[in-house]
């Protein structure tokens, strides 16, 4: 997967603009493997809101598609962060296309509304026509963040996955396929 950070942050991208990827234990160590992908307060300048999307590749999605992954947040939390998972039917990177939230993660902003140790978090795609190009997206979007906020410090997100319902015509494939497996027992 190879995604694509945009960072809209309304008082300009910070220090750390763009979501990063670790290659160690950094803050604390990953999900699993060798490192976990990140956000944080410096996302954004001074005393602002923060808007970092890190974007999925185009993907078709159909109805019954998961999008599962891991967050967490340091041990200790000073400033509360949040998240959203959402996602577009244009293909489009650009951040206003991003209108269908699936999870947000600390919708309040409180101090225990994001877990401190890796937890999964898993979404389905619904309500969809038929089969449709899109993207989804990370969004981190504290309000009143940043180095001098009130809100934001860090999060890591690991292990993500994608998962595609197969097409009418595998699982017709599939049913062939058991049929002869069938046939050919007897």
């Amino acid at each position: 997967m190879d995604p694509h950070s945009v960072n809209n942050s309304p008082g300009g991208p910070g220090a750390n603009p763009d979501w990063a990827q670790t290659q160690s234990a950094a803050t604390f160590g990953p999900q699993s493997g060798m490192g976990y992908v990140y956000a944080d307060y410096n996302s954004a300048t001074g005393f602002n809101n923060i808007s970092n999307y890190l974007i999925s590749p185009l993907v078709t999605f159909s109805n019954g598609d998961t999008i599962s992954f891991w967050t967490r947040t340091v041990d200790v939390v000073v400033s509360p962060d949040r998240l959203e998972l959402t996602y577009n039917t244009d293909g489009s990177t650009a951040p206003t296309s991003f209108t269908n939230p699936l999870i947000t993660i600390n919708p309040n902003l409180t101090f225990t509304g994001y877990p401190s140790v890796w937890t999964q978090y898993s979404a389905t795609i619904s309500g969809l026509a038929g089969p449709t190009s899109g993207r989804f997206a990370f969004w981190y979007n504290p309000t009143t963040g940043g180095p001098f906020g009130n809100h934001s410090d860090y999060i890591g997100v690991d292990d993500v996955s994608y998962t595609a319902v197969p097409g009418p015509a595998s699982l017709a494939l599939v049913g062939l396929g058991v049929l002869m497996t069938g046939r050919h027992r007897r």
